[in-house]
């Protein structure tokens, strides 16, 4: 595979590049790195620099290819202090194929966090998450099917204990989301009785206590994801290991 294909080939050229971190560009499909403390598009009543803003300084006809314009051909999202993998396309046919495997669950993304206590593992959740308005902060969780008000929709998350941390009274966690809506991860985490260490919106009452490879509130990584590719079916498989955001005590 070229590394920078088709129609970002220039890229590998250009000096701005370096304030993005492709881990994956086909010329169709491409994922980057989202770092902590950076928004992954922008907000509507702005609230700093997005990762959208930088790649559309890189290559300006991405701002055409999502739904949304400003979006910069992104699919998915993450959480301004979770850090991780964004899968992106750079054409409007391309994006309109992610997106709707991404609505359809065929997306598959996995993530490892910092919760708070030692979680009972492995264990599922799955509820119904809404927010009763846009502009809620934060994501409620419903176990049965709330009315319509409530703009819930269903999302299951498997969670497995990685390490435990008898010192620090946490725990290192693998999730699977599906299909990974916003705050899910967060607010099932929370739900279970094991918030994310430092998430004071859903309950955490503690700093992080560990290093990070940058600032950070809590510890949120997306670590990997996996599609099959929109044009040929083959299966793609992107990897950002945690063990390069985290530094835990032996």
């Amino acid at each position: 595979m070229a590394l920078f294909a088709g129609a970002a080939l220039y890229l590998y050229y250009d000096p701005r590049m370096e304030t993005v971190r492709f881990l994956y560009n086909d010329g169709e499909v491409f994922a980057v790195y989202k770092p902590p403390g950076l928004h992954t598009v922008q907000l509507p009543k702005g609230g700093g620099e997005s990762l959208a803003d930088r790649l559309i300084t890189i290559h300006p006809l991405l701002a055409e290819v999502s739904k949304n314009r400003g979006d910069a051909g992104l699919i998915n999202r993450l959480d301004e202090d979770t850090s991780g993998i964004v899968v992106g396309a750079w054409s409007r046919d391309t994006w309109n194929k992610l997106f709707e495997a991404l609505l359809e669950g065929k997306i598959h993304k996995t993530y490892q966090a910092l919760v708070e206590g030692h979680p009972t593992s492995p264990q599922t959740i799955h509820t119904f998450l809404g927010s009763p308005h846009r502009g809620a902060q934060k994501i409620k969780v419903y176990e049965k099917e709330p009315p319509p008000w409530a703009r819930a929709l269903p999302g299951t998350t498997d969670f497995t204990t990685l390490r435990q941390l008898p010192t620090l009274d946490c725990s290192l966690i693998a999730v699977s989301a599906s299909p990974a809506r916003r705050h899910q991860v967060r607010a099932h985490s929370a739900y279970r009785g094991h918030p994310l260490v430092g998430d004071a919106l859903y309950g955490s009452t503690r700093a992080l206590p560990v290093s990070t490879k940058e600032r950070r509130a809590f510890f949120l990584h997306a670590d990997t994801v996996s599609f099959a590719h929109p044009s040929t079916g083959e299966p793609i498989s992107i990897t950002a290991p945690a063990r390069d955001e985290l530094e835990l005590p032996e």
